[in-house]
């Protein structure tokens, strides 16, 4: 059994910037919903199994935490008009659609895999969002990149950074998530992070043993010297960069199977907004 969950915040984004824009008779554009309608329809040709996770707003509790975190005011009002039209073709279309408020798209993600992560159900998650990678922490869960049509497993995981999938949250605390709004330890790069990662399991023990590892390390005091000094911001971004796993999402398998296409509701909608569909 196979469960595809889809970031449908991701999806709606790419087909932003992949789709040529569309408008409406009164004017309001729709490419970036075109396209993410296309590739919903083409995942119920391939899975029995569907979760649609979606930011309902683009803000979360990650804002409370952090005032510089990604928010809606960066984002064109164009694509956030599409937001809640795109939820609502998902379930047009027969597809369970996990709409978080307060949370994120990626927490419900996570929390479906939380569910099933022991059972005998393969999850593939299709993002190519760093934070899903600390979801990949068993072997019957995946990331597949829609844009490059290729899996990503755990292993892949430590040979592009170094790192295992639990130890993601604490890799990109050091060295930030730009797409989130966050910068991480300033002069902490990748290769460093996976360095003190593979030294020591997590920031809290690489924080512990500076002292140890500032000689063994290029650059090493200085490294020490800035997570020293800067060690309540670094929990800040590892609590920015952990998904929640238990969300409010169902744990019954059978909720997730794809149902009939709505098809009144959905020609009525492809009229009102000129998708022809």
């Amino acid at each position: 059994m196979e469960i595809y969950l889809v970031d449908g915040t991701y999806e709606l984004f790419r087909a932003h910037f992949g789709y040529p824009s569309r408008k409406t008779k009164k004017g309001k554009e729709v490419g970036a919903l075109k396209g993410y309608i296309n590739h919903l329809q083409s995942l119920r040709k391939k899975y029995e199994y569907i979760g649609v996770a979606f930011d309902s707003k683009v803000e979360s509790f990650r804002n409370e935490i952090y005032n510089d975190y990604k928010s809606s005011r960066n984002i064109d009002k164009e694509i956030l008009d599409q937001f809640p039209l795109a939820e609502k073709v998902t379930e047009l279309l027969g597809l369970t659609l996990l709409s978080m408020d307060h949370y994120e798209a990626d927490d419900a993600i996570a929390s479906v895999c939380e569910f099933f992560k022991n059972d005998n159900v393969k999850i593939i998650i299709g993002s190519l969002d760093k934070d899903l990678m600390q979801c990949l922490s068993v072997e019957n869960i995946v990331m597949y990149s829609t844009r490059y049509k290729s899996f990503i497993t755990r292993d892949d995981v430590y040979k592009k950074f170094g790192v295992y999938p639990h130890q993601i949250p604490d890799f990109l605390a050091l060295v930030g998530d730009s797409a989130d709004g966050y910068p991480g330890m300033k002069g902490i790069g990748e290769k460093t992070a996976s360095q003190l990662l593979n030294m020591y399991k997590n920031i809290d023990e690489v924080y512990k043993n500076r002292e140890k590892w500032s000689k063994k390390i290029r650059s090493g005091e200085k490294h020490s010297e800035t997570i020293g000094n800067n060690f309540k911001l670094l929990k800040k971004y590892k609590e920015l960069s952990t998904l929640k796993t238990d969300v409010k999402v169902s744990s019954e398998i059978n909720s997730y199977k794809i149902k009939k296409v709505n098809n009144k509701g959905l020609q009525n909608f492809s009229n009102k907004y000129s998708l022809n569909l």
